[in-house]
């Protein structure tokens, strides 16, 4: 953080803000170093996490010093935003460990784990990218859009993860691969939780004005 953050100001307000586009950017560049099973993109993605998690220490503490307010803006609903996208950039991290692995010990995955996995990542990109434009805009749309589609990502995740397990029993899949791709669907199913777990802190923080 280059400037100041005052509790309730817009300066902590464009912090949060930042710290959303960072995630979205973070997961973009995970994503492309899985698409591409190339480890370049990591490194920039693990700078952002390191933002990431300065960011919320210090927006973290400077809440802490004055208390959450009772209203809108960063001592209101959005007081708990900072936590949950570091959570969030922290199963990315995750998950770029996972990714790591199966490129440098060449785990093969089969083309439909792929698909998945891939699938898994442009839909929690666009959860992410909903995520920042609720919180600058407030809109009730985007909040219920977050919502409603996060609960389809959870279901949809665990659709996948059953038919993995089949494919494992069939033996079409290797034990290696299995716990590569289970572990890659967990931190994604949590990057989904958390955005969820912002909509609805900012629906509720809506319908209580």
């Amino acid at each position: 953080m280059t400037r100041d953050t005052t509790v309730g100001s817009s300066a902590a307000a464009r912090e949060i803000h930042e710290m959303c586009q960072r995630t979205v950017e973070m997961l973009r560049l995970t994503a492309s170093g899985f698409r591409k099973g190339d480890v370049a993109p990591f490194a920039m993605a693990q700078k952002l996490g390191r933002e990431i998690h300065y960011q919320e220490k210090a927006l973290t503490e400077a809440i802490a010093r004055v208390g959450p307010g009772p209203t809108g803006g960063p001592d209101g609903e959005l007081f708990f935003v900072p936590m949950h996208l570091e959570r969030i950039s922290d199963n990315i991290e995750s998950l770029i460990g996972e990714i790591t692995t199966m490129l440098q010990e060449e785990v093969p995955f089969t083309d439909r784990a792929m698909r998945e996995i891939g699938s898994l990542f442009e839909k929690a990109i666009e959860l992410a990218e909903c995520v920042r434009d609720a919180v600058a805009t407030e809109n009730r749309v985007l909040v219920r859009y977050l919502i409603d589609h996060g609960r389809q990502y959870a279901e949809l995740a665990n659709d996948y993860g059953l038919a993995h397990q089949q494919r494992l029993v069939d033996g079409l899949c290797i034990a290696r691969a299995s716990s590569l791709y289970l572990a890659m669907l967990d931190y994604l199913k949590g990057i989904e939780a958390h955005s969820r777990q912002i909509a609805q802190q900012l629906g509720a923080g809506r319908s209580g004005r």
